[in-house]
């Protein structure tokens, strides 16, 4: 009976220990993906918000010369 349990021991702790380590690995993989899809999507969110503040920046500019413009014609 004895010798069952050497047995058991000898292939259930690196089973077991292979299996958390594996699992450890595929779960910080995937927070590792996710962080990485994150920074992407963060990225690409600044870029529309920068993209979208260059636009304003050209409407602002033009408004200001059709507004100086109209102050020439009508003093």
């Amino acid at each position: 009976m004895q010798a069952v349990w050497i047995v058991a021991i000898a292939v259930g702790i690196p089973v077991l220990s292979g299996t958390v380590t594996r699992i450890s690995k595929l779960y910080f993989a995937n927070k590792e993906k996710e962080r990485s899809m994150n920074i992407s999507a963060e990225s690409e969110a600044l870029e529309d918000i920068q993209a979208g503040m260059r636009d304003l920046k050209r409407r602002i500019a033009n408004l200001e010369s059709i507004l100086l413009e109209y102050e020439r014609k009508n003093p």
